[in-house]
């Protein structure tokens, strides 16, 4: 497998986590909108047991080796489900020991990051409007 200039960023940004530092990285792309657009800033902090929650932000890596910044919307014994908050459809579904670290929010993002999820797939009428009017 060819690693890409992405990829190898990332790894860079898992071993760091792993080695316990907090890390300030800029995304890319709008899976997670309407909460991160492109280009902005969040904190990532290594993984502790109360960041394994329905709601929380976290960066994982597939078992295809994909990294994705994505909420969690299920956790199992083994497993976790993510899900972008751009994407009412699609999900993830990765080993909890691939999960590296938690994206730094408040409890008022948090929550408001529970309350979207619970749109569902409702979510991809306010998408539609937020990317048509370029937000």
């Amino acid at each position: 497998m060819q690693i890409t200039p992405h990829q190898a960023g990332f790894e860079l940004l898992r071993d760091l986590l792993a080695e316990g530092r907090e890390v300030t990285v800029r995304i890319e792309g709008q899976s997670m909108l309407p909460f991160f657009r492109s280009g902005a800033r969040i904190r990532l902090h290594p993984i502790r047991p109360d960041d394994l929650q329905r709601g929380h932000v976290v960066l994982g890596q597939t078992d295809a080796g994909r990294f994705v910044i994505h909420r969690i919307l299920r956790v199992g014994t083994e497993r976790i489900t993510l899900q972008g908050d751009g994407n009412p459809v699609g999900t993830e579904s990765i080993s909890c020991g691939r999960i590296y670290g938690a994206v730094a929010c408040s409890p008022l993002h948090l929550l408001s990051g529970r309350l979207w999820m619970r749109l569902g797939t409702l979510r991809k009428y306010p998408l539609w409007l937020l990317k048509r009017c370029g937000l």
